[in-house]
């Protein structure tokens, strides 16, 4: 029987390991999950992997998203009725 050597690449586990670490110790946690999310996403995780880690989908963390920056738009100036 022949040794067989099963190589595994932890660089993986290693990468979302370290991005929560970075979540966490930048008080990230207690935040949105878009704003946590954009966060992951500006250390380079891709938006799936940054859902994942979150607990939540990628689909998800885009329509947050979404409606975060709808939100910003909407809380500009208001109409006055006459």
């Amino acid at each position: 029987m022949a040794n067989s050597i099963e190589v595994v690449d932890w660089n993986g586990v290693i990468g979302r390991a370290l991005a929560f670490l970075c979540l966490s110790q930048a008080d990230m946690r207690d935040k949105k999950l878009s704003e946590q999310a954009q966060f992951l996403e500006g250390l380079g995780l891709p938006r799936r992997e940054a859902a994942a880690l979150l607990g939540t989908t990628a689909a998800s963390i885009s329509e947050l998203i979404r409606q975060a920056k709808q939100g910003n738009r909407s809380r500009g100036k208001k109409k006055k009725n006459r």
